[in-house]
């Protein structure tokens, strides 16, 4: 395992916005250390991952699977088509609960598929300790920091802090807005 205090490299493709700013608050509340590179749709992750160099790796490739452009099961294909991603996990987060999508995913190289679950709590839970287990895995134990990228974007660093009660009123105002918004009170 690395040091606590580096940072795991976490792809995610994910079109929708509150679905990335929960995933923060999962990893922040596990306190892992990661830069977030995001794409927002299935066209954008594939030019995006075509691009990644051994020396850039990843170390956990995240994918919805219902994204616009290109579907996340064809994304999960060309990830484990491509020599340089084996090795890396990959994990699917998705809203679908379909046992037939479960068995596919994890016939095309899933290393887990994470139903996202109705509450808060649960989602901070299920998604937190599922990274952290395999980051662990892959011989990585990141700290507790949070930087986010964006594909086809100027490249944008955001440090988040690990304490929800230590932000800004901004930022705790709109992570109500989220929370709000997803009935998870």
């Amino acid at each position: 395992m690395t040091s606590p205090g580096h940072t795991a490299q976490i792809f995610i493709v994910e079109d929708n916005d509150p679905d990335v700013f929960l995933v923060e608050e999962a990893l922040r509340s596990h306190g892992i250390s990661a830069e977030l590179q995001r794409c927002h749709d299935g066209e954008e992750a594939i030019q995006a991952l075509s691009q990644i160099g051994q020396p850039r790796l990843p170390h956990i490739i995240m994918i919805d699977l219902n994204l616009p452009k290109v579907a996340g099961l064809e994304i999960l294909k060309y990830v484990r088509s491509l020599k340089q991603f084996d090795g890396v996990p990959v994990v699917i987060l998705t809203s679908s609960q379909s046992k037939t999508d479960r068995t596919l995913a994890t016939q095309l190289g899933a290393d887990a598929y994470i139903a996202k679950p109705p509450t808060l709590p649960e989602f901070l839970s299920s998604v937190g300790s599922g990274i952290r287990a395999l980051l662990e895995r892959s011989g990585r134990q990141p700290g507790a920091r949070i930087h986010r990228a964006f594909c086809n974007r100027p490249r944008t660093r955001i440090r988040l802090r690990t304490q929800p009660s230590r932000l800004p009123s901004r930022d705790q105002r709109e992570r109500n807005k989220f929370v709000t918004f997803f009935g998870f009170l």
